[in-house]
């Protein structure tokens, strides 16, 4: 009996069999929202006057689901730690704003975010300790934290990070948004 695959969308087109195995492809999430133009990244960089500073603070604008999947960054301290709050209560009052860049160069979409970073504490009420990300012992060395599953910020969702020491830092928060 020969069985034959279909791509479901009445194309015509077929499976093809290589190596006695199905081919196929497959693109992650992030690929595929970059591909369609909201895919961002938005850096950073501050000199925290004292520890246990909020310095940074992001808020799902949009009527999508917000993915973060990566922050990287690195800090004049050694041993930095950096706590990622979310679920915060209340909006950033003071600072300067920042406006993510779109990862896809030929697309014109902007990020519906709010997005402050803060040289003095942005002192953000509420939410959770979602991780902690501590940096190497050598100071000014990149560190780079992946979220497999992502932390998804809902629509009116806030996260926030806060500094454990004062000093420079550089960071680069990597987020997408999900289809409608």
């Amino acid at each position: 009996m020969k069985v034959i695959c279909e791509d479901g969308k009445g194309s015509g087109n077929k499976a093809a069999v290589k190596n006695n195995a199905l081919a196929v492809s497959t693109a992650c999430e992030a690929l595929k929202a970059n591909l369609r133009g909201d895919c961002y990244s938005v850096l950073s960089d501050v000199t925290q006057a004292t520890t246990d500073d909020d310095y940074f603070y992001l808020k799902n604008d949009s009527n999508r689901d917000l993915v973060i999947y990566k922050i990287e960054g690195w800090y004049a301290d050694a041993k930095e730690e950096i706590s990622v709050y979310i679920g915060g209560t209340a909006d950033a009052a003071a600072g300067s704003a920042l406006t993510p860049i779109n990862m896809n160069t030929g697309s014109g979409n902007a990020a519906g975010v709010t997005c402050v970073q803060h040289t003095a504490d942005l002192a953000i009420a509420g939410g959770s300790v979602g991780a902690l990300l501590k940096f190497s012992e050598t100071a000014l060395e990149l560190g780079t934290f992946d979220f497999p599953a992502g932390i998804i910020l809902t629509p009116g969702s806030r996260l926030h990070m806060e500094a454990s020491l004062d000093g420079v830092s550089n960071t680069n928060v990597y987020f997408y948004f999900r289809e409608a």
